[in-house]
């Protein structure tokens, strides 16, 4: 057993990689871990056992009794209990369906057609960033740039009023992290605030449909394709990982670009294929997504190596260490975007696992690429003199084992 982990501790959520290395470094297909909130759970933390524990039907997606839930028979616990009802946390053919349902909103198309939109939203927020940094000296790209962006693009494509966009991230952030890492009573307040928002916001679009996915998905559920329930859950889904990904994806790029001017200098010179590959390196160098959602063991599983998963035993696939591992990446815990470049130095780097594996790939990943290409040259050839205000080893870090970026980045212009 290995020291207790706690994912609210700030230093490990500023940099858990270490640790993710020690576990991984052991060679087991999985390591039993006990938690700081007395519970224990299976860590995956090398990308071949990634790879074969996602694509394993015994490790089912409905998280474990009591995992990560509020207090037993609250308005808290109900309304987390709706919303999770969501394809992740679902196995087929439930998850087939409602993957399904989905698809057609990110197809390579309808995500392509939205460039221009998002070359516009980026550049009014570069400008907004720049009298920020004229009137006050500095400027925070978290607040400034990396959230209002994809919460900006993803309102639009769900119909989610841009007044409420400020209330929605808060109460997201909330429910993604770690109880013991916030006020007593938030996590549960967060839970009851979001259910009632989508059961208001659904009933809206129900007398007031218009052409974005929510109203889609509610003439669906009117048809039988989903029932209420899922209907909520999925409104939920959609809109988290909608801007959250990319969020710290943009954050945790620009904190790369600023602390490599290297790496900057690069990108400057070598157009869009160079941003391409920065976008591929920060995913896999500073994978947004931490880990997966929990899995549940269905029966008890032999990894091999001695490893054997009790049934019932809470597993997580770590993304994170995955796309670190050194038996798959040279040098793993550099930045390095050669690797992403077809004729780099180094080749073409192998998948990571930033998005996810087979069934379980996120269907926004190609929009999160996009907002990352088009947003980062923009604002670094905008602002060509940029550089932090702060001393980056010391920037926090959103706590918990699920997404993971920083929660600021301050900039000044010299």
């Amino acid at each position: 057993m290995h020291d207790l982990l706690n994912p609210a501790d700030p230093a490990f959520a500023r940099d858990p990689y270490p640790y993710y290395a020690r576990l991984r470094a052991e060679g087991r297909p999985a390591t039993r871990v006990a938690l700081a909130n007395g519970t224990h759970a299976w860590l995956v933390t090398g990308y071949r056992q990634a790879r074969e524990v996602l694509a394993d039907a015994r490790f089912s997606n409905v998280p474990p009794s009591g995992a990560g839930r509020p207090r037993p028979d609250s308005p808290a616990r109900r309304a987390r209990a709706c919303l999770a009802r969501h394809m992740l946390n679902s196995d087929a053919p439930d998850h087939t369906r409602l993957r399904r349902l989905t698809t057609a909103a990110f197809t390579p198309r309808r995500v392509d057609a939205l460039r221009s939109r998002i070359e516009e939203l980026t550049d009014g927020l570069v400008a907004e960033v720049a009298g920020r940094l004229a009137a006050d000296g500095t400027a925070d790209l978290v607040d400034a740039f990396a959230f209002p962006l994809p919460v900006l693009v993803i309102g639009e494509v769900l119909g989610v009023p841009e007044a409420d966009r400020a209330d929605l991230r808060a109460w997201t952030y909330r429910v993604g992290s770690p109880a013991d890492a916030l006020a007593e009573g938030e996590v549960d307040e967060a839970w009851v605030r979001l259910h009632a928002y989508f059961t208001a916001l659904i009933a809206r679009k129900r007398r007031e449909p218009g052409e974005d996915l929510f109203s889609a998905l509610v003439r669906d559920t009117d048809e039988g394709g989903l029932d209420d329930g899922e209907l909520l859950a999925m409104a939920f889904l959609l809109l988290f990982a909608g801007y959250e990904t990319t969020m710290n994806l943009l954050a945790s790029a620009s904190l790369l670009l600023l602390t490599h001017p290297g790496e900057l200098a690069a990108a400057r010179d070598g157009g869009p294929e160079r941003w391409a590959a920065v976008v591929e390196e920060t995913l896999r160098h500073a994978s947004p997504l931490e880990g997966t959602t929990w899995r549940r063991a269905a029966e008890e599983v032999d990894l091999g190596e001695g490893t054997v998963v009790p049934a019932g035993a809470s597993v997580l696939v770590i993304l994170a260490a995955a796309s670190r591992d050194p038996d798959r990446f040279a040098a793993p815990d550099a930045f390095l975007p050669d690797r992403y470049l077809a004729d780099g130095g180094t080749g073409r780097a192998a998948p990571h696992l930033a998005f996810g594996h087979g069934a379980h790939f996120c269907l926004g990943s190609r929009l999160a690429r996009l907002e990352g290409a088009v947003a980062l040259p923009r604002l670094f050839e905008a602002l060509p003199g940029l550089e932090l205000a702060a001393d980056p080893s010391g920037l926090p870090y959103r706590p918990g084992l699920l997404v993971r970026g920083p929660r600021r980045v301050p900039v000044r212009v010299p």
